[in-house]
């Protein structure tokens, strides 16, 4: 057998399947054993990894990312039974671009012909079109699909977990405020890789005659970034919280009472997550200690 070989992290995607059965047609053809994800890959053959650390055993030189856009993602991201897909989905988009960051080659998944380190051209013969869906505009994911800072991806309210249920719809989701210190909502869980990310809370508030005293709280593990107000007066509201990320980790945005409260409704419009540059001048919301900050 050839002593060569390579590591390849395919995203999933409509095409994902079509490479996988091209890539694989091709070391076989070489003569090369073909893994799949293996715990300690050999660092010869065809490796199809499942993160990172699976294409460590090969050089930069042999190692291969194929990715594509969310809008062909082989899920419709409206639909809330497939948010554990999501996540799962997010840690395997996170760990492609740490990859990159590593001196992988990355290759665009919608084409037909790629030309692969060490295998070369290879062309995939799967003619299924791509399906599209309807909700795709709110791909919690659409983030990956542009990993220049601006790229911007809108949290559905149906992708976060309501501690004591809510209201209405899952659209439009209402909050009864209404006991002791609490998070009334936490979540997604989605998976952002390391760099600095901004969420952009959006929300009404009816504090019924009395005061909200509420805090907001972006980031992951046991670091997040916080911002503590008081509303005294029914409206929209939005409020902008800035973290970085040293590493890839598991997002998460939590809205609490601040303190006990007797009455008033929240209500949850979801939030916009936004890549942003390291060197933005705005400086990150603190992390280690609660601020005032007005919303609007």
């Amino acid at each position: 057998m050839s002593s060569e070989g390579l590591g390849v992290l395919i995203t999933p995607s409509a095409a994902g399947t079509g490479w996988r059965e091209a890539l694989t047609a091709r070391a076989v053809s070489l003569g090369w054993a073909v893994h799949d994800g293996a715990s300690e890959p050999p660092g010869v053959g065809l490796v199809f990894a499942h993160d990172h650390a699976g294409l460590l055993a090969f050089p930069p030189s042999a190692r291969a990312v194929v990715r594509d856009t969310t809008a062909t993602a082989n899920l419709d991201p409206g639909q809330p039974a497939v948010l554990d897909e999501i996540i799962l989905r997010s840690t395997i988009l996170a760990e492609a671009e740490l990859a990159a960051t590593q001196g992988a080659a990355v290759f665009n998944a919608a084409r037909y012909v790629l030309d692969f380190p060490i295998l070369g051209t290879i062309e995939r013969r799967d003619d299924g079109p791509y399906r599209i869906h309807p909700s795709v505009s709110e791909s919690p994911l659409a983030i990956f699909d542009d990993l220049e800072p601006g790229s911007q991806a809108n949290w559905h309210p149906r992708w976060f977990v309501y501690v004591g249920g809510y209201e209405g719809s899952i659209d439009e989701p209402q909050i009864d405020m209404t006991g002791r210190m609490r998070a009334f909502l936490h979540g997604p869980y989605i998976r952002l890789p390391a760099g600095r990310w901004r969420v952009d809370v959006h929300f009404t508030v009816d504090p019924q005659r009395a005061h909200a005293p509420l805090l907001f709280e972006w980031g992951s593990g046991i670091e997040f970034s916080r911002i503590m107000t008081e509303i005294n007066y029914p409206g929209s509201y939005a409020v902008s919280l800035d973290r970085v990320w040293q590493e890839a980790d598991a997002a998460q945005l939590r809205i609490w009472n601040a303190h006990p409260v007797f009455q008033g409704r929240f209500g949850f419009q979801g939030a916009r997550v936004t890549r942003v540059a390291m060197d933005d001048p705005t400086p990150p919301t603190p992390t280690d200690r609660i601020v005032e900050a007005s919303v609007g």
